[in-house]
């Protein structure tokens, strides 16, 4: 009993937090429908800055700056409005631009939003953490309960500080006119506009309060675990959105309740579950997929919101790009790129050409690595912008594909033949090619099971599932120690090997990635342009459209996984022997998020685009550290990334080689 009433304090506490959190995002989700996916930084933004207020100095850019010192109850409601201003300026800057945009232009914003601040703040207050001061309240005793049940005065304070905000948004929004205009803007924001609702103030509104309420769920977040880290707004972030779609994400109080049910399954399945501690994150995404298999709106959210979204996430565009001087920058390199799309044979064959004869016009060591590593991240764009860019599905999981190749190759080589059965990778050289093809097909299998759960959905939630389902991969490679190794990764991976001669040179290595490049993309184009692939168009166009007219959507929605899936586990095999290592730490979500980036940044639903998006990024990644700004400030490359991606969204969201795209629609 005493175990079990400490572990519903702790519940209780940690679901306050995760209630206001899953508020924020609710909100502005129920006026725009935008999952804005920055709100974990704004999180983490306002637990920084309420702790350097609080702090006689700290350090900002790697100097000591001098702070005002305040108290905590007065540091963290300057913390909350700073905070809450940030998400007035993003929106204005980010978001508005892009309202009328097809869905996948502002979620690509809020992810390139999210990047851009979680690097200015490592920037800004460096990697490492930063400890919450003591203050008068955080020094009181502990109340006891029962002689046994340790209650923090702060943790009341916590409790009722949640009430109170929750209890006071409800009321502003249902006896207030503005909070009536924002139901009103949340119903029908084109008839709002016209009985002369202010919907610009309305919207930016919500984008205060909701910011306002991330700054104060990571204010207490920090105060209760006592630091501040420039990621740490990622987990949490995660949790209130699982919050907010567990009780109707667009409900206000439907996130409040989301938000305690989640942390009370997660803290007792801790608590009371076999190793429990280890998957309490595994079993908040197991839930989050059930509900959304079973129950798409949540608790208390509205079935509606999960058929807004009838087309898909891509839509047209190029049709509402702000071409101007922009496009006049572009046109030049627009007309050869619109000859690949139109699959110039000779022009193929000379970029092919080009790429094998790098390995040998460059000598150094260092530049081939690189190479190696944007043909690696190439093919893994090109993997998702199957799903993405040809079939308008957006999926934030496909990391899981990738690991399931790496870890199948990696398993079987070292951890069964080599140290079970004593065999030498080199006796088996071979083996290598076989793993390409099998694990492709255990990744596509892979991909077959995400994508059928996923059927029912679209847009925003169907984005949230595979999210889900990426992270439950994570989480199980991280902790099945006894199968992955867990942290400590796989080492000893042999390179390739052909007839017994080891391709460990990384000139060998790169032209055994651009082989396998032109192997895939060939299937890829055979597929694209078959039936199976002007399919995939016809569903990115607008689903309902195509399934009217024929298409069997759901079967080539898992056509779409299944190919995206072997392309990650293909990769996934090539990634594991070019490197001789692999640990979990290279399938997280911002790993999903950077692939993610380099298909928008090179061009959705093209060949070439992932390969441009990966060139461009891996290339400036080098070269920026030769500028003493990036070496004394390597965050900000990212932070930069970040921007060019919200810029792209506003002035070219078509990407870099748009025009490469393949021509199996009317899109001009």
């Amino acid at each position: 009993m005493d175990f079990f009433g400490q572990l519903l304090v702790n519940a209780i506490m940690l679901g306050a937090i995760y209630s206001l959190a899953a508020i924020a995002y609710s909100l502005v989700y129920g006026v725009v429908q935008l999952v804005n996916f920055a709100f974990g930084e704004l999180f983490m933004l306002g637990a920084f800055i309420c702790i350097s207020l609080m702090l006689p100095s700290v350090r900002l850019f790697g100097l000591e700056a001098p702070m005002p010192a305040l108290p905590f109850l007065l540091a963290a409601p300057v913390s909350i409005a700073v905070v809450a201003a940030i998400g007035v300026v993003v929106e204005r800057l980010a978001y508005k631009p892009l309202r009328n945009a097809p869905r996948l232009a502002p979620l690509i914003a809020a992810i390139a939003v999210s990047v851009l601040l979680q690097s200015l703040a490592q920037s800004v207050w460096g990697a490492e953490e930063l400890s919450f001061p003591s203050f008068a309240l955080s020094d009181l005793p502990p109340i006891i309960l029962f002689d046994s049940i340790y209650v923090s005065v702060m943790e009341i304070v916590v409790l009722i500080t949640a009430l109170v905000s929750m209890l006071g948004l409800t009321l502003f929004v249902r006896r207030t006119r503005m909070g009536r205009a924002m139901t009103a803007a949340a119903e029908d924001r084109e008839a709002a506009y016209l009985v002369g609702i202010p919907v610009n103030r309305v919207i930016a509104l919500a984008f205060l309060i909701g910011s306002g309420f991330a700054a104060l769920a990571g204010v207490l977040y920090a105060q209760a675990y006592g630091f501040a880290h420039p990621t740490m707004g990622f987990l949490p972030g995660l949790k209130a959105l699982t919050a907010a779609v567990l009780g109707g994400i667009g409900s206000i109080p439907g996130a409040a309740l989301g938000g305690m049910v989640l942390a009370v399954i997660e803290t007792f399945g801790a608590g009371y579950l076999p190793n429990g501690s280890a998957y309490r994150d595994a079993i908040s995404f197991a839930i989050l997929i059930l509900l959304l298999m079973f129950r798409p709106q949540g608790l208390l959210g509205r079935p509606e919101l999960n058929d807004m979204p009838a087309g898909s996430l891509v839509g047209m565009l190029g049709q509402y790009a702000r071409a101007g001087g922009v496009g006049r920058l572009f046109a030049p390199i627009d007309r050869l790129f619109e000859r690949m799309g139109a699959g110039s044979l000779v022009l193929n064959v000379a970029l092919f050409c080009t790429a094998l004869a790098l390995a040998f016009i460059i000598t150094n060591d260092f530049w081939l690595r690189i190479l190696i590593f944007v043909v690696t991240y190439g093919l893994l764009a090109s993997g998702l912008n199957i799903v993405v860019g040809f079939t308008g599905l957006l999926d934030l999981g496909f990391v899981a594909f990738w690991a399931v190749g790496s870890y199948f190759t990696s398993i079987l080589f070292i951890l069964v033949l080599k140290n079970q059965f004593g065999v030498a990778p080199t006796d088996i050289w071979w083996l290598f090619y076989v793993n390409l093809i099998a694990g492709g097909v255990l990744a596509a299998g892979a991909g077959m099971l995400l994508g059928y759960p996923t059927l029912r959905l679209r847009g925003d939630y169907l984005a949230i599932m595979t999210l889900g389902f990426g992270e439950i991969v994570r989480i199980v490679a991280t902790n099945w120690i006894d199968l992955t190794r867990g942290p400590m990764g796989i080492r000893g991976i042999p390179t390739p090997s052909l007839f017994g001669y080891p391709l460990n040179d990384p000139r060998h290595l790169y032209l055994v990635g651009v082989l396998l490049a032109a192997a895939l993309l060939f299937l890829l184009s055979r597929v694209v342009r078959s039936y199976v692939g002007r399919a995939w168009v016809a569903i990115r166009e607008n689903e309902s459209a195509a399934e009217a007219m024929g298409v069997h959507t759901a079967r080539y929605k898992l056509y779409a996984y299944a190919s995206g899936g072997f392309f990650g586990g293909v990769v996934g095999v090539f990634f594991a022997h070019s490197q001789q290592y692999i640990s979990p730490l290279s399938f997280t979500l911002f790993e999903n998020i950077l692939i993610l980036m380099l298909v928008v940044l090179g061009g959705l639903g093209t060949f070439i685009g992932p390969f441009v998006g990966a060139l461009f990024w891996i290339v400036f990644l080098q070269v920026a550290q030769g500028f003493s700004l990036f070496q004394a400030m390597p965050e900000l490359r990212y932070a930069l990334l970040g921007a060019l991606l919200v810029a792209l969204m506003v002035f070219r969201p078509q990407g870099l080689s748009a025009r490469a795209r393949v021509p199996l629609s009317i899109e001009k």
